[in-house]
């Protein structure tokens, strides 16, 4: 526990300074954790069988966050991104619906996915006041985790799917749900995003329901691969994508919603 706030302490005043500098420092910041997450799924497919693709699972996940950068800085055109999303996953969908579903073609899905969940980051850094609804997507999904967490150890007792996440309960759902909500309205109100009381609490809502499943979407992958964690660079986390299961749908979401509350 203590190595964990350790790492915290020093990782989140350098992602507040990142946020700060703006889209280019956010942009390459992304590149660089596009690439870890995509070694860490090679890594983990290695972990059932050799993997001589190992450079297409870093590949993916960096073009596609090299997209989004483009399109944050208004180099390229919108369509570019899920014209490369879907180039990537054809093979995936190609393997999955012919019923071959190793953790070989699980991770040619999730490196897409990885991709384009992260490419939306520095889009969503660009658009007006973006520093702040990066810092949204943060807290609602640390606030809903930890809430999930806390409430699940103190009061869980009925398990939400024990073959894939032994530790998540019912409860725990619920407390991350409340969390979720709390903190959206919390946030809202600090920086002023001119999203409705009650919509704030809705998104909340949702951000919370999707992090528990790219959470639980990630587990199933590594019990799938038969290892315990992502990778190990982060200490007391595990790896990058242990870090970001949550994260990474929530920012899809938030941009989203971003770009609706500008309309």
């Amino acid at each position: 526990m203590t190595l964990r706030i350790i790492t915290a302490a020093i990782a989140i005043p350098a992602l507040l300074g990142i946020l700060w500098l703006g889209t280019p420092a956010v942009g390459a910041f992304i590149l660089l954790v596009a690439a870890i997450g995509g070694w860490e799924l090679a890594d983990m497919v290695r972990a059932r069988r050799n993997c001589p693709l190992r450079w297409a699972y870093i590949g993916w996940p960096v073009a596609l966050v090299a997209v989004g950068w483009l399109i944050a800085e208004n180099q390229t055109d919108w369509w570019v991104l899920p014209a490369v999303i879907g180039a990537g996953m054809i093979p995936a969908l190609y393997l999955l619906t012919s019923g071959r579903r190793s953790a070989f073609v699980y991770s040619l899905a999730a490196g897409p996915y990885v991709g384009a969940a992260l490419a939306h980051t520095p889009v969503l850094r660009s658009v007006e006041d973006g520093a702040q609804w990066l810092l949204l997507a943060l807290i609602v999904t640390f606030a809903a985790d930890t809430a999930a967490m806390v409430t699940g150890v103190t009061l869980g007792r009925h398990k939400l799917m024990p073959n894939v996440s032994p530790k998540k309960s019912w409860e725990g759902l619920i407390g991350g749900l409340i969390g979720g909500g709390i903190a959206a309205l919390i946030v809202d109100i600090a920086f002023d995003l001119e999203i409705a009381s009650a919509m704030a609490v809705v998104l909340g809502v949702v951000m919370a329901i999707a992090g528990t499943l790219g959470d639980l979407g990630e587990s199933a992958f590594k019990r799938h691969a038969g290892v315990k964690d992502s990778g190990f660079l982060i200490p007391g986390h595990g790896g990058v994508l242990d870090r970001l299961d949550s994260l990474m749908p929530n920012l899809v979401i938030v941009y989203w919603v971003s770009e609706w509350s500008a309309t």
